[in-house]
């Protein structure tokens, strides 16, 4: 079966879906407005992955934020035509609402198979009314609608009455993200996530200075990721003496990035918005529990008192006393962290959501 999937071709959950597909006998092109990162293009060549690339990374002015540049995203319909038109595929599938999804629908192709993966409808429908119109028409032009969340599931047939969503997550590999046999010396928290405002970063270091300052404890703070936010918080943390406890590592590659779970005790996502959260499911894959605010996919990943903790956003005195506590309770967060793996093995598994989207495709034979 031939599947031309229009996605991001740097996005880790682009490579998942397309190598876990391809895996399973269907033919995949993949068509991306960016050209892959040099590894990450190797990685799909290893697995015989064809992609068409429009090369616009260095074209478009902020990738984060709406902007006129992007309209050069809807100048490579005729080339997507084009490769309609050689390709033959039996399903067109375009991942992320507000850009490869407005570029299949302007095909017109059918069967049209739409993911939304987040911001694309929780943010990007709310900065303006073109926004907004152009999202309701892409919902409404989709085949079939499949969301990694309930959260967003909910948005979308509230607001947009569509009534026939599929939920199908970002799972996560439960043999590959487990927990470690040798026990962590230091007690470590910490986060993977880039670097932006939403995120929530700040305030995981303003609760490392409580939790230093006003608790005395000796702990170790871990953020992994880059971000526009990355050199302010490691000057905020040199000006406030915290750069012995808060250690600030570059983005890590998905293929070596458990080497970092494995350092955490206790992992923290307290976002200001977050559709999902793969993140937190990937720490409870390898028995971490969480600290995470309450908002979004959020609740759906991590169950206050029993997989973690669950606090309002922006409250990095909860935080901190949230976090003194697991440090304190071992058997507690032991306990929480077994769970979490649970919850994952059961609800999250990657092979349970690919099994799922083969479902859906073979459903338009």
């Amino acid at each position: 079966m031939k599947i031309l999937i229009l996605s991001d071709a740097n996005s880790i959950h682009t490579q998942k879906w397309v190598e876990s597909l391809s895996q399973q006998g269907f033919e995949i092109l993949l068509f991306s407005f960016f050209d892959p990162q040099k590894k990450l293009a190797n990685l799909y060549k290893q697995n015989n992955i064809r992609i068409i690339s429009q090369d616009l990374n260095s074209k478009i002015n902020n990738l984060r934020t709406p902007n006129l540049s992007k309209i050069k995203y809807v100048k490579s319909l005729p080339i997507l035509r084009k490769t309609i038109k050689d390709f033959k595929p039996e399903i067109v599938h375009a991942h992320y609402a507000s850009s490869y999804g407005i570029l299949g629908m302007l095909t017109g192709f059918k069967p049209f198979i739409l993911s939304v993966w987040g911001s694309d409808i929780s943010h990007f429908p709310y900065k303006n009314n073109v926004n907004r119109w152009l999202i309701r028409l892409v919902i409404k032009k989709a085949t079939k609608i499949c969301s990694t969340s309930n959260f967003m599931k909910k948005i979308i047939e509230n607001e947009y009455n569509r009534l026939d969503v599929e939920v199908i997550p970002f799972g996560v590999d439960v043999n590959r993200f487990k927990p470690t046999k040798k026990l962590n010396k230091s007690f470590t928290v910490g986060t993977i996530k880039s670097i932006e405002n939403h995120n929530g970063i700040d305030c995981l270091v303003n609760a490392a200075k409580i939790v230093i300052r006003e608790y005395k404890k000796n702990i170790n703070f871990l953020i992994v990721g880059d971000g526009s936010l990355k050199n302010e918080l490691q000057q905020k943390t040199k000006e406030l003496k915290l750069d012995n406890n808060i250690q600030f590592v570059d983005h890590v590659m998905h293929q070596n990035v458990y080497d970092y779970y494995k350092k955490l005790s206790v992992f923290i996502a307290v976002s200001k918005r977050e559709s999902f959260g793969v993140s937190v499911l990937e720490a409870a894959s390898c028995g971490i529990p969480a600290i995470t605010s309450n908002i979004g996919g959020l609740k759906e990943v991590n169950l206050n008192n029993e997989t973690g903790i669950v606090i309002n956003h922006d409250d990095p005195v909860k935080l901190a006393e949230s976090i003194v506590l697991l440090s304190k309770k071992d058997k507690l967060r032991l306990e929480m962290g077994q769970r979490a793996r649970e919850r994952v093995v059961k609800y999250f598994n990657w092979n349970e959501s690919v099994s799922q989207m083969i479902k859906v495709y073979k459903s338009y034979r």
